[in-house]
Order: C-alpha cells, then structure tokens, then sequence
C-alpha cells in the first residue's frame, strides 16, 4: 500500500486522539467523512493501523519499576527469547546488536515482585550457554509511546472494574475488529459479557475520572512503523552534565519526535531513549541534533535488529 498526504495525516490524527470523530478529521483534510472513513478501514485491513489503544502513566496503574535487561545469548538457544516473549511482564523485547543479544523492558509492581521476576530470569539463565545478563532500573519516566509524562501527580485508588475498563481498553481488536475506538456502550456489553455489570454512565464516569487524574494519558493507535518507512529503531544511551540531566531530557529531549520513549536511569549514561529513522542518513541528522545542546556529553547506539515483541502495558501479572 502505498500512503499519500491525507493517509499521513489521517494517521497523525488518531495518533492524538483516535476517538476523533471522522467529520472532525474530514474538516481537518477538507476530505468527506465517507471518504475519510474508507481510508481508515483501509490502513486497517492493509495493518498500518494494528489497534486503538491507550497510554497509561505505569506508577499510577500500580506497576512502580519499569526495568530494562539486556541478555547474552545465541541463534541456538531460541527458547530464551521464546520465554521471556510469554512473560506478561515483558512489554517489549528486541533483537540487538553488541555485546548483548536481547533487550527486554520489564513491567513490575513493587520490590517482591522483581524479586520473582529476577527469579524466573535467573532460573532461565542458568540454562543458557554464556549466562549473563545485566539489569538497568528506570528512575524515572519521561516519554512513553510519544506521550510526555510528567511524573505523579497523585494517587487513585483503582478496583477490579477499573482494571478491567483499562484491559479493554488496552487490547480493543479483541473484542471489536475494527480501526476505532470502544463506546462507553461497547464497553459496558463487553463488561457485561465478562459477567461484570456496570452500566453505560457508570462506565463514562470511570473513564472522566481515570483521563483526570492521569491514569489514561492519551487514547491513540498502534501503527506498523516498517510500513510508514521508519525502518530503523535504536537504543540510544546518553551522557549529560549531571547538573542537568532534567532539564536535557524535559526541554530538549522529549520534543524530538524520533524519540518515543526516554527514561532516567542510574547508568553513567543516565538517559536511555527508544529512538526510530528511516534510515542511516536520518539517523546522522538526528545523532548530529543530539550534540545540539552544549550540556550532552556523549552517547552511544545500540542497533534494533529485531522486534519480537511490542505490546501494550500489560495490568495483569505473571
């Protein structure tokens, strides 16, 4: 399938907000609402647009540490990647270049829990070959999925239902095939299916309360990124003046957007973001951009050979 103009732009859009209606977008592109409404279907069908789906800000859905491992292994031992890919706690796992062969980020509640992960990981790797791995916890979070978080701002207490809404949420194909986001209606049907009954209003009720407080941080759309040719995605460490590692992430780093993800880490590279280019040249330009701002000192890349996973957080646990 080839995209042209609208088709980008459609794209965009529902980046920023997928419950747009498709009048509103047909006045943005000056094309009709069937119009606009064909071509949606159609980035559905050819999977440019993989899903509706959510941000969540983690630490206000429970899950406190975000922690990023990177494994030693070998095209032989197909079966660790293969594990660490059915791990609910793994949200993202990548084939890389370097010393390393996996890079993985792992979702967790609380000290316990990454006790049990690193449990399951060391039992894991003690039948690998070379068994080593390594361990880099997130400080802090500043960008996920193109979205700024800015940290918590405050505490909400969530139920089973509220859980369930945002699971919904989260994975929509599964219970509607189709490019859009759920009504509060569907929502509440597929509750109901799922033999919890909540009621059309109580569910809007729910969703104004999590979009408030900042549980929900955007409604958007997972997109096939090989197919827009942004085929390229990098792991990129960078050294800043400690004095202002805050301020290069916040005012400097989040903007870009070739960076979709950025993290604070406790590495000597405290900054870690998840970058994706079209290509090599654009990958310089970004790279020469980088050194744009005096207080960053250097970085280092680590090349993306392969996603094997990128999934929605996943609420429920291992």
């Amino acid at each position: 399938m080839t995209l042209d103009h609208h088709d980008l732009l459609i794209l965009e859009t529902l980046q920023k907000d997928c419950r747009i209606s498709l009048t509103n977008v047909g006045k943005v592109l000056g094309l009709s609402r069937f119009m606009v409404k064909e071509r949606i279907e159609e980035l559905f069908r050819d999977q440019v647009i993989l899903q509706p789906t959510i941000v969540l800000n983690p630490s206000l859905v429970g899950l406190e540490r975000t922690v990023f491992f990177e494994f030693k292994t070998n095209p032989h031992e197909p079966w660790l990647a293969e594990l660490l890919e059915k791990m609910k706690s793994c949200d993202m796992l990548d084939g890389i270049t370097g010393e390393y062969s996996l890079f993985g980020r792992f979702r967790m509640n609380d000290d316990k829990h990454f006790g049990l992960i690193l449990k399951r990981i060391d039992e894991a790797m003690s039948r690998s070959f070379f068994k080593k791995y390594r361990v880099m916890n997130a400080i802090r979070i500043f960008k996920e999925a193109g979205v700024p978080i800015n940290g918590r701002e405050t505490t909400l207490n969530l139920d089973n239902v509220d859980f369930k809404i945002l699971e919904i949420l989260l994975n929509q194909v599964e219970y509607v095939k189709s490019p859009r986001t759920l009504s509060t209606m569907e929502i509440s049907r597929v509750l109901c299916n799922l033999g919890i009954n909540v009621s059309q209003p109580a569910v809007f009720k729910r969703l104004a309360r999590l979009e408030k407080s900042g549980v929900i941080l955007r409604y958007t759309i997972m997109i096939n990124q090989a197919k827009l040719g942004v085929k390229t995605k990098l792991i990129v460490r960078i050294k800043a003046n400690p004095n202002f590692y805050e301020a290069v992430a916040q005012n400097f780093l989040v903007p870009m957007n070739e960076i979709s993800d950025l993290y604070r880490t406790g590495e000597d590279y405290g900054l870690l973001a998840i970058a994706r280019v079209s290509d090599v040249s654009q990958y310089n330009s970004f790279l020469l951009r980088l050194y744009d701002s005096k207080d960053i000192i250097d970085t280092y890349t680590t090349l993306v050979l392969e996603e094997r996973k990128n999934s929605p957080l996943s609420l429920s646990r291992d």
